[in-house]
């Protein structure tokens, strides 16, 4: 066990974050004085319901968004992600007939709440495709081209489905429209792909994925819980139709998130009862939790290039350590400085500087094969300057696989010296099984249950990263032996 007299280094933060001071500072007043139901028509009432008003315009400004309209307050990402999920395939037998086909796509690497949303639709009839990813956790263009026309032919084999009412005079819808009765409905009624993974922390091409989608008619969603206060997210940069986000993933309080829902996309509740976040989200909005979250994100983009640049370099610095410590361990998803498509170890490039970090409002770009990102700049001799720490995946996360070695005895064992770290995602906490994101990026489940993920704190500092340094490669020789042993 660590001294008692040495910091213990928490390196969880993927599973969630403390809550910021200035967060708390602001939700004070809505937990104590400033009480009143934003529901109501008196002072009190009113006085709440201009903070969440004000609240609302600050998330559509944060995100990019055209409209405050266009942001829903929901209990977490959970809720954001069943609602767009249910919803959108409600609103698709709604446009187009209770019996017509609904088809969904999504990846395998998604977050659980997702997943285990989709598997519950298909127990209702809803066809749900899952996208295959590379090596790096990457879906790609082409899959979801294919995936698309695949539905489109599936559903010319049906069209005219018993319960299918066209309008006439009616023509296909573009993309995320309104238009009820329409004679030629889209095959697919959703594709939702998450911005970042929580697992091993790849940046999916969102911006391409949703080009592709839209060229089909499909409306597109991202699950951005893991991104979105850790790298810069535009919705209208993106392209995209909506996407979720939870406070406790960059310093807000737990139990609240949001949906953003563009303008023209609307999809049915999922909770129903009043008249709350405009007939959409029925119950008592929890004031002080949006107030705290909308305060949580707004600080962590104010210092979010710094960030970026800080974070990564120290946990390419942990990487490059832990790599050259410990025999057969591989770092897992998109490459950093200093390892090839493998995971292993290769010679450095140049290191990446703060005028090649993306603006706060530019668009996230795909990471490329050999781990570089977008237009390579700030390059000296000719060589390629090698951004991909601050784009081709989060700042903060660095996740490995070691061989031979349990996943969750070497999270006790990394608790007991000192370290919080997880085997993979806090949801999935307690299971046998090996990782659905690295069995589905091709990594055996024997390797897989070795899975170790560390995800900095957005105040790691250089001393953390030392600890960080001596106690893992201890922790995995300790968990080796015992392993032998039994």
């Amino acid at each position: 066990m660590t001294n008692a007299n040495e910091p213990y280094v928490y390196a969880d933060s993927a599973a969630t974050t403390p809550l910021s001071p200035r967060a708390l500072e602001a939700m004070m007043p809505y937990l104590t004085t400033k009480f009143g139901n934003p529901s109501g028509i008196h002072r009190m009432a009113r006085e709440t319901a201009s903070a969440l008003d004000g609240a609302r315009n600050d998330m559509a400004r944060l995100l990019g968004a055209a409209n405050a309209s266009d942001i829903y307050f929901t209990s977490g990402g959970s809720e954001s992600d069943n609602w767009i999920l249910r919803g959108a395939v409600q609103r698709y037998r709604d446009l187009y007939g209770a019996a017509t086909p609904v088809r969904i796509v999504t990846s395998a690497i998604e977050h659980h709440a997702i997943l285990h949303c989709c598997e519950a639709l298909e127990r209702e009839g809803v066809q749900v495709t899952h996208l295959p990813v590379d090596r790096q956790g990457l879906v790609h263009a082409e899959d979801l081209e294919e995936a698309l026309t695949a539905n489109e032919r599936a559903a010319a084999c049906g069209i005219e489905a018993p319960g299918f009412a066209a309008a006439p005079g009616h023509t296909t819808a573009s993309a995320g429209g309104d238009a009820p009765g329409l004679a030629t409905p889209p095959a697919t009624a959703l594709v939702s792909i998450m911005l970042a993974n929580n697992e091993v922390g790849t940046i999916e091409p969102i911006r391409e994925l949703a080009a592709v989608a839209h060229a089909h008619g499909a409306p597109f969603h991202t699950d951005a819980v893991q991104a979105v206060g850790h790298i810069p997210v535009d919705v209208q940069e993106l392209g995209i139709d909506a996407l979720s986000l939870s406070a406790h993933k960059f310093h807000g309080p737990r139990g609240v998130g949001a949906l953003y829902l563009r303008k023209g996309f609307s999809i049915p509740p999922l909770i129903t009862g009043g008249a709350q976040e405009r007939g959409e989200r029925a119950g008592t909005e929890n004031v002080a939790g949006i107030v705290g979250m909308v305060t949580a994100l707004e600080e962590a983009c104010e210092t979010l290039r710094s960030d970026i640049l800080r974070i990564s370099s120290l946990r390419d610095e942990l990487v490059r350590h832990l790599l050259g410590e410990v025999e057969d361990m591989a770092l897992t998803g998109t490459p950093i400085k200093c390892t090839s498509a493998d995971g292993t170890k290769t010679p450095c490039t140049p290191a990446c500087d703060a005028s090649a970090l993306p603006d706060r409002n530019a668009p996230v770009s795909r990471a490329t094969d050999d781990g570089a990102t977008g237009e390579p700049s700030g390059a000296s001799d000719g060589e390629a300057l090698d951004c991909s720490p601050s784009i081709g995946r989060l700042p903060s996360i660095a996740s490995f696989t070691c061989d031979d070695v349990d996943g969750e005895l070497l999270v006790v064992l990394l608790d007991r010296a000192g370290v919080a770290a997880a085997t993979g995602s806090a949801c999935s906490t307690g299971s046998t099984e090996p990782s659905h994101v690295l069995t589905a990026m091709g990594i055996p489940a024997q390797r897989a249950r070795g899975a170790l993920r560390l995800s900095l704190a957005s105040d790691i500092t250089a001393e953390d990263v030392t600890l960080l340094s001596k106690r893992i490669p201890a922790c995995i020789r300790k968990a080796r032996l015992i392993s032998s042993i039994r």
